[in-house]
């Protein structure tokens, strides 16, 4: 009892660690793009999928995968600019090979992709905005678990 009474009161430092990582931002990559071609259409969509896939691609190599720890995990969001979501999905945590895979994350995403009402997308009569947001375990583990002493 007192053990845990005095963990209260001393947090862990890795704990602290990596939540100030993971608030400054460490690992998370985000890109947006803006479809104002009205109407929208199933090209379109296809377009951006192979955008979203090969903008993952290329953050995926850019991560770091200390000791094996590789795990990333993916959103994806389309709204009115400035309004509400009006689709969005998460792809879970995967490896970098899962993204590769046969019907693996970059098949999920076009998909997703192809799932989305179009009726409902030109129905805003507006542009409408992508967005993904791309976050790597392992670059949180290189700063804070790995990092090398000052």
């Amino acid at each position: 009892m007192l053990d845990s009474l005095l963990r209260r009161f001393h947090p862990d430092p890795l704990r602290t660690r990596v939540e100030a990582s993971i608030r400054r931002g460490t690992g998370l990559s985000r890109q947006e793009w803006l479809l104002g071609e009205l109407p929208l259409t199933r090209p379109d969509l296809e377009q951006l999928a192979d955008g979203i896939v090969a903008w993952c691609r290329e953050r995926i190599a850019a991560t770091r995968r200390p000791y094996g720890i590789d795990q990333m995990a993916l959103a994806i969001a389309c709204a009115v600019p400035g309004g509400q979501p009006l689709s969005s999905t998460t792809f879970g945590v995967f490896r970098p090979l899962e993204f590769y895979a046969e019907a693996g994350v970059s098949d999920r995403i076009a998909a997703y992709l192809r799932e989305l009402d179009l009726d409902e997308l030109n129905q805003q009569q507006t542009p409408i905005r992508f967005a993904a947001a791309l976050f790597s375990w392992g670059d949180v583990a290189r700063e804070t678990v790995f990092a090398d002493p000052e």
